[in-house]
Order: C-alpha cells, then structure tokens, then sequence
C-alpha cells in the first residue's frame, strides 16, 4: 500500500476549481453531470453520490473525458480500481474494471485527453526479479465498450522504484512522481514526451522549484498544461495540496498551498481535475465534508 495511504479513512470530497484564481480553460468536452449532486460553493463538499456507495478505504476519483465514466480506487483485501458507468442515461452501481487484478494492490487511474488509454499503477511484477511490492505505472488501451489487458510502460520510466499518478495534457507531455535514485528529495516530479504513435521519452526530473528535497507526489496536470495541482508530504507524514502555474516566460513557480479550507486534516492527496475543468476530486482524511 502506498506509503502516505496507509492506516487512514478517507472520503472524497469535491472543490470549485475557481479556488485557484486562475482563470478556466476551454474544456473540448461536454459538460459533466456529477451524479446529479448540488453543485458545491467554495468550501469543499463531500463527493459521494448514493449509487456509488463510497464506504471505507476510497481514493482517485476520476472521470473519462466524456464524464460517462468514473472510477476510483477502494482497499478491499487489496487496492482495487473500481468503475461506474453510465448506461442509457443512468449510472451502474460500480464494479472492479476489466484491468484490475485482485492480486495486486492497482491504483491512480487516469485518462489520456483522447479517453483511449488509461493509465494506473501497480505492484504486479513486470519481470520474474521484480518485488511485487513496487508500483510501476501501466496502461490499458480502449478495446470497444472494455479495455485490452494492460501493458507496463518501458524502463527508464518504469525503475526498481516506486512510480505514482501519471497524468498528460493535452501538449502531450507526461508528469509523475518517483523515488528512484538520483533525485533531489524522497520523491520528485519527472516529465516525458508521448508521442501520438504512443512512444514516449526518456523521463527528466523537472528540478526546483516543482521538485525540492522534501516529498512530493500526486501530480495532475492541466489540459493546456497551465498549471497542476499536486500533494506535499512533510517531516511528520502529513500531505497538503498545492498548486503551481506557468508564468509569463513558461517557468513552473514555486508551489502554493490551496489553503486551509482545503487542507484541513494530516492527510489530502490525489487531486484529479474534472474534463470540463470546473472542479478537483481529490481525497480527504478526516470527517465528511460538503
């Protein structure tokens, strides 16, 4: 289990993305109709809509592109990744997605801009020497209504290490978090390029200000790639969402706390932002909020 995941309760809980004062990109997508549920002000309010009977250990909620779907992750015996689809109009109770393997802890999923591939981490082994206790990021591709069975991503990107929360904009570029060898703290950011044949580069640190020596995780990006939201961890194991934006020279500025009726309790983390860029899901130790 992932390492700032563990021995917590959490509930998701949704925001207006306007929180961020930054102004709200173009969405190539129609608008999502989130369950039905009241639309949220500017104080977070929790995200659980009755057909999905979020109960227990649930993080990474995430919609495709056309919000038909939605998927999220829930600890059963083991980290599971969970799918809710909408059918004629209504959504399905949620069900473990194709993908998925109940012998391994799967986690972090996220759409490609296109809603063709899927991208999620995983301790399954990619070969016979490899711990099955390391997560590596793998994806599956949209095969008609379910997905082909997942392949891992290719080393450099994939190390003996841990990888987390891959997530691409619109640029085509890649982001996630590793601990692997040779970075400036516990975990840092890595960018690549994905091709639209699908071959990807070799992964570079980003480096300060968005990597720093301490342990930062869970990055999302925007669609233009104008800003992402992500997760800090600090000295006492608590997590805190933060944001960083491109300036006018297209440098990442030093990462901003979303405040404090955001980051309210020792534990928020695996921000995701909604297609029609209106919200963050992102998950919340601590009582229900709305």
């Amino acid at each position: 289990m992932k390492q700032h995941k563990l021995n917590y309760c959490f509930t998701i809980v949704v925001m207006l993305l306007m929180m961020l004062n930054m102004s709200e990109a173009k969405s190539q997508f129609a608008q999502c109709d989130y369950f039905g549920l009241k639309t949220p002000g500017t104080n977070p309010q929790e995200f659980n809509p009755s057909v999905l009977n979020l109960k227990g250990f649930i993080f990474n909620g995430a919609f495709s592109p056309k919000c038909d779907e939605f998927y999220f992750t829930r600890v059963d015996s083991k980290e599971n990744i969970y799918r809710s689809k909408k059918v004629n109009g209504t959504w399905q109770s949620p069900e473990v997605v194709s993908f998925s393997d109940r012998n391994f802890n799967d986690a972090d999923p996220f759409f490609d801009p296109r809603g063709k591939r899927v991208y999620f981490i995983s301790t399954r082994p990619i070969g016979a020497s490899q711990q099955s206790n390391v997560y590596n990021i793998w994806y599956a591709e949209r095969k008609g209504d379910d997905w082909a069975q997942p392949t891992a991503l290719p080393a450099p990107i994939n190390t003996e290490n841990n990888e987390y929360f891959f997530s691409v904009s619109n640029k085509g570029n890649a982001f996630f978090a590793s601990n692997r060898a040779g970075g400036m703290g516990s975990f840092d950011f890595y960018q690549l390029k994905v091709s639209k044949n699908g071959k990807m580069s070799k992964p570079k640190n980003m480096g300060n200000p968005i990597s720093t020596k301490g342990y930062e995780f869970d990055p999302h990006i925007s669609l233009d790639e104008s800003f992402m939201v992500y997760s800090v961890n600090d000295d006492q194991g608590a997590s805190d969402l933060y944001f960083s934006y491109k300036d006018n020279k297209g440098n990442w500025t030093k990462g901003i706390s979303l405040g404090d009726q955001v980051n309210v309790s020792r534990a928020e983390f695996a921000p995701s932002l909604t297609p029609d860029n209106r919200y963050i899901i992102y998950t919340n130790y601590g009582k229900l909020m709305r």
